[in-house]
Formats: structure tokens, sequence, C-alpha cells
């Protein structure tokens, strides 16, 4: 979710505007259909809680260019509490398991925390940062 909001987000910062541009890279290649992307009931929950209406609705339109969201179930929930044991937040372990769930290739994130939270365990999901993404997806 923080990566799908970074585009509107201040751009005055240079870290921030960086991976905006490399979170633009990654959501055109799918639109051309060079990457698929997931969508989750996570993702759209988490969404719908965010308080800014403006931004919520942007994000909702980039979830809607992803596609019909994964519905959740319990094989998802009880993944995402094993996750949860592993130090990541209930929202983070949640995203987490539905990537596991949709047997993603990959995790993109820019959340600092969840980056290197990431370097001590081990998923069946390779985490990146949206620059890395970019780079090791030769976008």
């Amino acid at each position: 979710m923080c990566a799908l909001k970074r585009p509107f987000d201040d751009q005055t910062q240079g870290r921030i505007l960086i991976e905006t541009l490399a979170v633009t890279r990654i959501l055109d290649a799918a639109s051309a259909g060079t990457l698929v992307l997931c969508n989750s009931a996570a993702l759209e929950f988490e969404n719908r809680q965010n308080p800014n209406a403006q931004r919520r609705e942007r994000v909702a339109s980039l979830l809607k260019r992803i596609g019909r969201p994964e519905p959740a179930t319990v094989r998802v929930f009880a993944r995402s509490e094993d996750i949860v044991r592993l130090g990541f937040s209930d929202m983070d372990a949640l995203h987490l398991a539905f990537a596991e769930h949709l047997k993603a290739d990959y995790f993109v994130t820019v959340d600092g925390e969840m980056l290197a939270r990431s370097q001590q365990v081990q998923l069946s999901v390779k985490f990146l940062d949206a620059v890395g993404a970019v780079k090791e997806l030769g976008l």
C-alpha cells in the first residue's frame, strides 16, 4: 500500500521523488502488460481506512486498474498470524500472506522498517524496494 501511495506524497524530498519515479515505472509496465500486479482484499481494506479522501480515491483508481481483489480466506489469515510472529505488523503480515497465496515473485515496498525486517526472515516472496524492483526487472 505504501508504494501505491508514494506518487501522492510530498515530492520535494529526494528519496520520495526517486521512489515515485520507480513506482510509476512499475505501474506503467503493468499497464503495458510487461508485469502483473496483484490486488487483494487487504489492499482494498487498508485503502478504505485512509482519512484523506483525495488520496483514498486516487489509490482506489490504481487498484481498479490492477484488477479484481483476491478475497481473504482462512488460510491467508492463518498464514498472516505466522508472519506476525516473525515480527511484522498485522497489516504488513496480511499483505505478505496474500503475496504468498497469490504466488507473487516479488513484494515491492517503500517501507524501510518492512525492508529491514525482511532481511531477517525467510518467506517465499522476494522483497524489493521500488528502485531495486526497477533495476531487477529491467524497467
